[in-house]
């Protein structure tokens, strides 16, 4: 082994085990633990071996365990698998969308199978899940029991909670995506001047496949004149979500190369877009008419 590559190995699990540290003890950096990856691929990508990757992710573990507890060890193993799957696709010279499809396919694999075999052991991940939302909704009913609104209340918190139930397989889908495209988003700002892992296209020209129009009117036929399937509700969460980054796409697109107005205030305008729910349809409702019209051709 080289002795290049065990220093660099060995910085990088330090600087996981801290990032690990600080998203377990300091709760408003949570989100640094969902980074883990990105030094797991940086071990692959510099020694050019998938077997340094595999002993960085065993060494995060076992410091993860002793340093927090056995949750939190096996979820930051989840993690660098993550990075192991990204750091091989980049070696292997995939195009950085194939890198985050490829590793989002595998880590959603490995997802639903660590579920079944914790479901194997009689922990049920999804059941608990719910339990625990259902105790959210209990003491918010418990908040406006003697409200003139409470019968309005319940209903709401019976509702979102079907809803969740339902559709709790594209949220993991949604979770799973986001932290992948995170990680290889990071990855390559660090990795830029080495030249290693290239970027992502601009967002500006992020579309949805041709395809998926037709997928997503399917569905959404479907489920109003059919049957309301929990596959085919699933499907449209999905599709929404992706029409509406197409189309928060183009608007960037258009803002940026119709009018010359700066990133930030784009992605200002873009958030807000996000947020309210009237601009989200519009957003979706644009996504789709891109998606089958490539409105950039126009612009």
């Amino acid at each position: 082994m080289s002795s290049k590559n065990m220093v660099n190995g060995a910085l990088m699990v330090a600087v996981a085990v801290i990032m690990v540290l600080i998203g377990s003890y300091v709760p408003p950096l949570f989100f640094v633990l969902f980074f883990v990856a990105v030094p797991v691929s940086m071990v692959i990508i510099r020694s050019n071996s998938l077997l340094y990757g595999i002993l960085t992710t065993a060494l995060i573990f076992i410091a993860t365990f002793l340093f927090t507890d056995i949750i939190t060890a096996s979820i930051v193993a989840a993690l660098s698998a993550i990075g192991i799957a990204m750091g091989y696709f980049i070696k292997s010279g995939s195009t950085p969308q194939d890198v985050v499809i490829e590793t989002g396919a595998i880590s959603l694999a490995g997802f639903v199978g660590v579920l079944y075999v914790l479901k194997i052991f009689g922990i049920n991940v999804i059941s608990s899940i719910l339990s625990n939302y259902q105790q959210i909704g209990n003491q918010v009913l418990d908040i406006y029991k003697n409200s003139p609104d409470a019968a309005y209340v319940k209903s709401m918190v019976s509702y979102t909670l079907e809803s969740l139930k339902m559709l709790m397989p594209s949220i993991f889908v949604i979770m799973i995506a986001l932290i992948v495209l995170a990680n290889y988003i990071l990855l390559s700002r660090i990795l830029a001047k080495e030249g290693k892992v290239k970027k992502l296209p601009p967002f500006m020209f992020w579309r949805m496949p041709y395809m998926t129009g037709w997928i997503f009117i399917g569905a959404l036929l479907y489920q109003y004149f059919v049957n309301s399937s929990v596959v085919a509700s699933n499907l449209l969460l999905l599709l929404s979500i992706g029409f509406t980054v197409s189309g928060l796409s183009y608007v960037k697109y258009f803002m940026t190369k119709r009018f010359n107005v700066s990133s930030l205030i784009t992605d200002v305008i873009l958030v807000a877009l996000f947020m309210f729910p009237i601009t989200f349809s519009l957003m979706t409702l644009l996504g789709v008419i891109d998606t089958s019209m490539n409105l950039r051709r126009f612009t």
